[in-house]
């Protein structure tokens, strides 16, 4: 971490007003919900504030928020005026973006979805490029390394290269994480939804997104999050729809089987030989 280390060396420890902080769009994250911010809140009106937020100044005098936003939060819900908060000056773009994604990969803040929305805008920020134009270029990446597309031009490789090094930054993700996970940002609404209300586990946001039928897909979701279903429930369910629980074809199977018949060894063929024998006898007594 010895890169946001050596920007958080740079800041200085204040108290700040919580009325002149200003929370940036990035931040808007529907899993923080009001439930787990009385929690900390509770913890905090009880233990105190144990670790400060991170701030950067601005030339008006207003502060942005960084990282910290559940902090925060349950400051406004204990109406306290005053922060503890490690403040910075004249950052860029991605020196904050790095902040907020390294320090949200370490207390494991943020669910799949709003990860990959923020790696996607961390790289996009890195390499002057807009976040559309990223996700567009890993999904082409993802097409050549699958075999849709032969070859990469030498731009794209030079991209490419850009995106591995601004990722690796982040001391926690590689480029082939993101978009191995690039499929979340193509699902259902609701299933985004129950994702980021912390509801959802990225495996079973997959496996529910394969349900082509909407209503049946809704219903096993509703389930699901309320917890009238249990994750075992959940995969038989999902196996049923996708016909994976079928009986097996003892016939077929064998048929199957039998294709590699002349590369077995003769002590096979002959095992194989004297079950036939003995099935033929059981099928014709």
């Amino acid at each position: 971490m010895s890169k946001i280390y050596d920007i958080l060396q740079k800041g200085t420890l204040q108290k700040v007003g919580t009325g002149s902080i200003i929370i940036p769009n990035y931040h808007d994250r529907t899993d923080v919900d009001e439930d787990t911010i009385e929690k900390l809140a509770k913890n905090i009106s009880e233990v105190g504030q144990l670790s400060p937020i991170l701030l950067e100044k601005k030339a008006n005098g207003d502060y942005e928020l960084i990282s910290g936003l559940r902090r925060l939060r349950a400051f406004y819900h204990l109406v306290w005026t005053q922060i503890d908060a490690i403040v910075l000056e004249d950052l860029d773009e991605q020196s904050k973006m790095l902040i907020m994604i390294t320090e949200n990969a370490q207390r494991q803040n943020l669910n799949d979805y709003d990860l990959v929305v923020s790696l996607v805008h961390f790289l996009a920020v890195s390499t002057n490029n807009s976040d559309e134009d990223i996700k567009n270029f890993l999904y082409k990446i993802n097409n050549h390394d699958s075999g849709g597309l032969k070859n990469l031009s030498i731009q794209d490789k030079k991209l490419q290269k850009m995106l591995e090094e601004a990722i690796e930054k982040t001391d926690k993700y590689k480029l082939k994480t993101l978009i191995s996970k690039l499929k979340v940002l193509k699902f259902h609404p609701d299933i985004i939804k129950a994702m980021q209300e912390r509801k959802l586990l990225y495996s079973y946001a997959v496996m529910l997104n394969k349900i082509k039928e909407e209503a049946k897909m809704q219903e096993l979701l509703t389930l699901f999050t309320s917890f009238e279903i249990s994750k075992e429930e959940l995969k038989a369910s999902l196996k049923k729809i996708n016909g994976e629980d079928k009986p097996i074809n003892p016939l077929k199977e064998i048929t199957k089987a039998m294709k590699e018949f002349n590369n077995f060894t003769d002590e096979k063929k002959k095992l194989i030989q004297d079950k036939i024998d003995e099935l033929t006898k059981l099928l014709t007594a």
